[in-house]
């Protein structure tokens, strides 16, 4: 995922997703890539993440001329956002990706669904995180349960234990901030989430149109969507909206075989590149589309997007 973050206009991001495994089974979830058998995950060994990551920092170097968009934009560092899937089911691999990341010249962030978040996991990772984004769908069991949101102990994310986190990692580190993600669908498109946020307090909310990638089912009209927005509108100093035609090619992301893939108009599901530490991240990164110009035009004024 590419784009510039509120708080540092300049700051390239790029998302990896390490794992497609998660103890959650939203239907509309976009995170299941189509796999080559013959590859296995990266988190499997820890010298190819640390490969992985070097090989980013080098090619999205902002010196480096030899990165197409560096013709194009500017940017001051580079951030790795870690998603998945879930990737706390693999709390050691975070944190070595994390470590690592910063050794090298990364920045870091994580997206979790806030379920295996513990005040420990917060304290030990917390530092070292720039950004902390937690995906959270509804507040309701009822509509959690009709997303999928739930795992298979039949357990819902215990918002006490999140607060709790969250506040340890906030007193970790009181710089970090705390992104609240939203998809916005055909069960929770009537929710009101003013109890949640006041919980949370998040820097950001960022708001998405459900993207009708794996499940038709759970989209929502025009009118739906701005419903949504219109109930939550006290809320637009700290929301960022992004429906379906913002995400298409304006991101740039990375599949747990450590190729780079793109939710590209003209194909049926994603494009992906070759393996980055087969052929380079130079010629993995031409082999998917990415339109510069549509990603600056999302924020107006701001040179960019915001992460």
């Amino acid at each position: 995922m590419l784009h510039y973050n509120a708080h540092n206009p300049k700051q390239l991001v790029i998302n990896w997703h390490l794992t497609e495994a998660c103890n959650y089974s939203c239907r509309y979830c976009y995170a299941h890539w189509q796999r080559d058998e013959s590859v296995k995950d990266l988190i499997r060994q820890d010298y190819q993440i640390h490969q992985l990551l070097s090989e980013l920092r080098g090619f999205f170097d902002p010196i480096n001329s030899r990165n197409p968009l560096a013709w194009k934009m500017a940017w001051s560092n580079t951030r790795l956002n870690i998603a998945g899937g879930e990737p706390l089911l693999f709390p050691s691999v975070v944190e070595d990706t994390v470590k690592f990341a910063r050794r090298v010249g990364l920045r870091a962030s994580l997206i979790t669904n806030g379920s295996l978040l513990t005040e420990r996991i917060a304290r030990r990772i917390g530092s070292s995180l720039e950004v902390l984004g937690i995906s959270i769908d509804s507040a309701q069991p009822f509509s959690n349960r009709l997303i999928g949101r739930i795992n298979s102990q039949g357990e819902f994310l215990d918002l006490g234990q999140l607060q709790r986190a969250v506040e340890a990692i906030r007193e970790r580190n009181p710089a970090i901030k705390i992104k609240l993600n939203t998809v916005v669908n055909r069960v929770n498109w009537q929710d009101d989430f003013s109890d949640l946020i006041s919980l949370i307090q998040p820097d950001k909310w960022k708001v998405l149109r459900v993207l009708p990638v794996t499940d038709q089912s759970m989209t929502i009209t025009d009118e739906e969507f701005q419903f949504f927005l219109n109930r939550h509108r006290k809320y637009g100093k700290i929301a960022v909206i992004e429906d379906n035609q913002d995400m298409v090619e304006s991101y740039i992301m990375v599949d747990p075989q450590g190729r780079f893939f793109q939710n590209s108009p003209c194909s049926a599901g994603y494009e992906y590149s070759q393996p980055i530490l087969g052929v380079g991240a130079e010629k993995a990164f031409s082999q998917v589309n990415f339109d510069v110009d549509k990603f600056s035009s999302r924020y107006p004024g701001n040179g960019g997007g915001v992460a």
